[in-house]
């Protein structure tokens, strides 16, 4: 019982030596910002909905990854010239000043374009603070830290949530959802004296700032970024994977929509436009705190058990078949009218978002990138969550825009669980081409990612095929070919694993 106990309490906070103080700090730093972030995105939703009308929500679903590829490219050019440290300080600032001028336009009283400036601003820090953090983690820990912090870094994105929705619930009645934005300026100034304050923040450099030269001029350093961007396309591990990137905010997208036009129908009693967008942010912020609290719980007592019981390329399932499920039941609710299992099935295509993905998709994912070589690892992060991000919600807001003039309820959730299939067939192909990647790197001449592939095949090398395994047990150093020997032991192809010391 105590022996349990204490694997439980290493799973919650799987910090060790050495790794408290810069771990406790990262965390906190994370949720500040998400926190401060949530608060601002809830402001800036309830403005836009209540003063446009929720059918102006997807043409956001365009502006907005128009707006995030721009970054993405930004993020991409500036990622191996700058050190991650200054990277952060940068954008931190950037937010702070930024939040501070378009809450002084919109208590002016300025019209126009500020309340959807507003909304893509909120939402451009939402994703653009996942990219950075975890180009700068990524650098920071090695494969055996990653499947044990990284879950821990996931679940302070849940805690930021948690607080900046409270925190919006709780101040909406005093100052009102116009001013939350103004909320998120002070948070983010929080954030940024912490990081200027605290000396041991490592630096994180980028390639370009390990070496002696650097590409000059604008031609060459396009150059540089196209070559980046060919040299990230080339990895057939980033282009099946980078699919299933694409279905994940696609089909996030649509539930976000459905569940955004429930919220403005339930905050239509007010009275006063004002009321209507403090009850809109109150509402919003009550259901991203409930389940948000069932996410962190999630992630800390059954993620990482989870990943380290079936392993990556399993646990990435989860995501797909439960859209699967949900997006079917949504279109058989509403194809037979079935009253009583609509709520249900729409709760369940948000608990998509809510939980599955920030309690058990996202840290998966995120350990996908290990098995990527370390040159253009931070590059393929800003590429697929910034750029295969995008185009994703972008495509997603044309299906719904053409989809809401010419189909029924019922035809999109039809196309959104047959696209649920689709993405459930390119998870099953990234498995393969995953584990194909990991026997690569386990005859790898670079060994700190043999080692990672050695990690990774305690947890997956059910994804391996056979003769790979085999003919690194063969012919691999004595660790990898130890660990090949143990992962065909488990599959039963062999009787006993033998050191091969022995």
């Amino acid at each position: 019982m105590i022996v349990r106990l204490r694997t439980v309490l290493v799973d919650v906070v799987p910090l060790r030596r050495g790794e408290w103080k810069l771990g406790l700090f990262l965390y906190g730093v994370l949720t500040l910002m998400v926190a401060a972030d949530w608060v601002g995105k809830l402001g800036a939703d309830a403005l836009f909905v209540k003063r446009y009308g929720v059918n102006e929500i997807p043409k956001m679903y365009i502006v907005t990854p128009i707006v995030m590829l721009a970054v993405s490219g930004l993020i991409f050019y500036f990622v191996d010239r700058v050190r991650r440290r200054t990277m952060l300080i940068w954008y931190v600032a950037s937010v702070t000043v930024s939040s501070l001028l378009i809450q002084w336009a919109i208590s002016s009283g300025a019209t126009g374009a500020i309340q959807p400036i507003s909304y893509i601003f909120a939402h451009g820090v939402k994703e653009t603070i996942y990219i950075l953090f975890w180009v700068y983690a990524g650098n920071l820990y090695d494969v055996e830290q990653s499947k044990r912090l990284f879950p821990f870094f996931a679940g302070s994105v849940l805690v930021g949530k948690i607080l900046g929705g409270a925190v919006g619930a709780g101040i909406a009645p005093l100052v009102h959802a116009e001013n939350f934005i103004g909320a998120q300026a002070v948070g983010f100034a929080v954030c940024l004296i912490a990081i200027v304050l605290y000396r041991d923040l490592p630096e994180g450099e980028g390639l370009h700032a390990k070496i002696a030269r650097r590409p000059s001029g604008l031609r060459e350093s396009l150059r540089d970024s196209v070559d980046g961007y060919r040299t990230v396309g080339a990895d057939r591990l980033l282009r099946v994977f980078g699919l299933g990137v694409f279905f994940w905010y696609f089909l996030m997208q649509f539930a976000n929509f459905l569940y955004l036009v429930g919220l403005d129908q339930s905050s239509a009693s007010a009275t006063t436009q004002v009321g209507q967008e403090d009850v809109f942010s109150i509402l919003y912020a009550s259901v991203y705190t409930s389940s948000s609290l069932v996410a962190l719980g999630i992630q800390s007592f059954i993620t990482t058990p989870l990943v380290r019981r079936f392993g990556v390329a399993r646990v990435l399932f989860a995501l797909p078949l439960w859209y699967v499920g949900a997006y079917g039941v949504a279109s058989y609710a509403y194809g037979g009218n079935v009253a009583w299992l609509v709520l249900p099935a729409v709760i369940a295509l948000q608990i998509g978002e809510r939980i599955v993905i920030p309690a058990i998709h996202r840290p998966a994912t995120e350990l996908v990138y290990s098995q990527i070589a370390a040159a253009i690892r931070p590059r393929a992060r800003a590429f697929l969550s910034g750029g295969v991000n995008a185009i994703g919600n972008m495509a997603a807001a044309i299906a719904l825009i053409l989809g809401i003039a010419n189909l029924s309820t019922t035809a999109l959730l039809a196309a959104g669980a047959g696209s649920s299939a689709v993405y459930v067939a390119t998870t099953w192909q990234t498995r393969r081409v995953f584990g194909r990647r990991i026997a690569q790197n386990l005859a790898s001449e670079d060994a700190a990612m043999r080692r990672s592939a050695v990690e990774m095949l305690r947890a997956d090398g059910a994804a391996v095929p056979t003769e790979l395994l085999r003919a690194v047990a063969e012919e691999g150093t004595d660790e990898v070919a130890h660990g090949a020997r143990l992962a065909l032991t488990r599959r039963g192809v062999l009787a006993v694993a033998v050191d091969s010391a022995e």
